[in-house]
């Protein structure tokens, strides 16, 4: 057992590696998400600095680093992400995200299949648990993805909303699928209540628990003026944890919540000395802690998900992890890359109409494919059914960590230039004046 001395120790070590990091590939136009990740990968399965095997404190407080990484980091994208602009993309988003997730999860499950039926002896359903909860890209690493690449907004906002979107489909559908084997039947009603409870269920709460906690603060901004971020995260873990004992989905919650509180909250009362406030500003109007709340945010997500990658990292598991495995999970990767640059062309509204700028565009949707927490937590989840499939966990695993590898080179790859033509533009610039 760790002594606390140390813990601590490591967790401020956590936060000044993620600044350096972050300052330093801030320079090239990558993030530092992967190479947190292999820092957790090195302290954790490789050399054992920390344990991290079944049974260990790191594993058993997974479920509740997961929750809060999720709340902090789904409500800052939220508290950033404006309605007009969500409205703006809102139809073809959820057309590409669909359409998207459903292509790679059918393409992936089909060349999983012929991968493994005859060597591990997994059957269609198998193939399809796996290829759906690798189905879309990380909700919790494709906000940090677009914070440094320059993308326009709607494009920036669909691919948020994608990931967001993308991480509960590869939750339901495992989940559905796994209920078919291990009950050999769900009912239709069965169906419907789980996607009810998973995505209209957690719009609702969403909605409301935001509608009463801007009247809360509204009601009260004199004494809670001070406080409204520590309060507000006290209240969106509260959501968080109300919305999944209701059998709600939790990130889907907290997103909607973030969203609507935001942008109802931010609302200033008019100064026109005529003009009679509205609803909004006289019950729910908090422009002034809105702020507030946005500037603490971005420093507790900083720390949040440098210390989430760098967990995740932890959480590796190479039990049984052969060549094949790898070979396998590079293969799966190209697959989901390929998929995605022929989907990109769903998005062409929202690209230049530069053609090289186009092109570069395309192939930044073509490297999104970094995978995270939805497909870890389905990687544990036959074995709760009482369900073996040979290999299930690791293949899991070890296609996140590529995924992630990829993603990050070819992100560098395709913006490699970017900053050299910054510096020239700025010269021509200074040369013109």
């Amino acid at each position: 057992m760790l002594s606390y001395d140390i813990v601590f120790i490591f967790v401020a070590g956590i936060a000044f590696l993620g600044f350096i990091l972050n300052a330093l590939f801030d320079k090239i136009n990558i993030t530092s998400i992967l190479p947190l990740m292999l820092i957790g990968l090195l302290i954790g399965p490789v050399f054992h600095v920390v344990d991290t095997g079944a049974g260990s404190t790191i594993a058993d407080l997974t479920p509740y680093v997961t929750a809060l990484a999720v709340s902090f980091i789904l409500f800052d994208v939220g508290i950033n992400l404006r309605i007009n602009k969500l409205k703006s993309v809102f139809a073809k988003a959820t057309s590409f995200t669909f359409e998207l997730a459903t292509a790679t999860g059918i393409v992936v499950g089909i060349v999983t299949f012929f991968a493994f039926h005859y060597t591990l002896g997994w059957s269609v359903a198998d193939a399809f648990i796996f290829s759906f909860a690798l189905s879309g890209p990380s909700s919790v690493i494709v906000p940090t993805l677009v914070k440094v690449i320059k993308v326009n907004d709607d494009l920036k906002t669909t691919l948020v909303y994608e990931s967001v979107a993308s991480d509960t489909l590869e939750l339901i559908i495992p989940i559905l699928l796994l209920d078919i084997l291990a009950s050999a039947s769900i009912t239709g009603i069965g169906i419907a209540s789980l996607i009810v409870s998973a995505v209209v269920g957690s719009i609702v709460f969403g909605l409301v628990s935001a509608v009463f906690w801007l009247f809360i603060l509204n009601k009260f901004k004199a004494y809670s003026e001070s406080y409204s971020w520590m309060l507000t995260i006290a209240m969106v873990i509260a959501t968080y944890g109300i919305a999944t004992l209701l059998g709600f989905n939790g990130a889907i919650t907290i997103f909607v919540f973030g969203i609507l509180f935001s942008n109802i909250g931010s609302v200033r009362p008019s100064t026109d000395p005529v003009h009679e406030p509205t609803f909004v500003e006289r019950y729910l109007a908090i422009p002034y802690s809105i702020d507030h709340i946005k500037d603490y945010q971005k420093e507790i997500v900083f720390f949040t998900s440098t210390f989430f990658f760098v967990y995740i990292g932890m959480l590796f598991t190479f039990s049984g992890v052969y060549l094949d495995f790898i070979v396998f999970a590079i293969m799966i990767t190209f697959v989901i890359m390929l998929v995605r640059f022929i989907g990109s062309g769903l998005l062409k509204q929202y690209l230049s109409n530069d053609k090289k700028e186009s092109v570069i565009q395309r192939n930044f949707i073509s490297y999104n494919v970094a995978r995270g927490l939805s497909p870890a937590i389905v990687a544990t989840l036959p074995l709760t059914y009482g369900i073996v499939i040979p290999g299930f966990l690791d293949s899991v695993f070890l296609v996140i960590l590529i995924t992630n590898i990829a993603s990050t080179a070819g992100i560098f790859m395709a913006y490699r230039k970017k900053p050299v033509e910054v510096v020239k533009n700025k010269q021509n610039a200074a040369v013109q004046a």
